[in-house]
């Protein structure tokens, strides 16, 4: 009879083992429903993250398209800019050696020639300054007339009084 006891025992103990198996597996399948819940919830979140993303990252795309492009503009502006730069100070030095040239002719014919021609070239030089002047003026009221806002024939005050 202890054997059956010893059996029954064992029987129930197993019973029980099984029993808790069970309740185990079913709150595990429980946490893992829940889990996978979790997991679909967050796979749409990223997928709508990643929609979001997409998103920006078009306009910021063409944007930065647009950036390099207004800087590769700036960099051909700046290019032409400093030969512009260049080509006026080669002018420059160009102007300043006729004019040493002339000045240094000037001086040699002056010299060669006496107190008459120098006279009649010092003469010479203030009417070709006078010249200049002359051009220079007109040249400036001729710019002045073209930007004017009333630059038309019957446009402005009438100045025929």
């Amino acid at each position: 009879m202890d054997s059956i006891w010893l059996e029954a025992i064992a029987v129930a103990a197993f019973v029980a083992l099984v029993a808790g198996i069970l309740l185990w597996l079913r709150a595990a399948d429980r946490k893992l429903a829940k889990l996978l819940t979790a997991a679909e919830a967050m796979e749409r979140h990223t997928a709508e993250a990643k929609e979001q993303v997409c998103e920006l990252l078009d306009p910021m795309t063409a944007s930065m398209r647009n950036v390099q492009k207004q800087l590769e503009g700036v960099s051909r502006l700046s290019d032409a800019t400093r030969r512009i730069g260049d080509s006026a100070n080669q002018l420059s030095l160009t102007v300043s050696r006729l004019t040493a040239e002339l000045n240094e002719t000037v001086e040699r014919h002056a010299a060669k020639s006496g107190d008459k021609l120098r006279h009649q070239i010092t003469d010479a030089m203030d009417w070709a300054e006078v010249g200049y002047s002359v051009w220079q003026f007109w040249q400036t009221k001729r710019k002045e007339n073209r930007t004017s806002a009333c630059s038309g024939p019957d446009l402005g005050q009438d100045t025929t009084i």
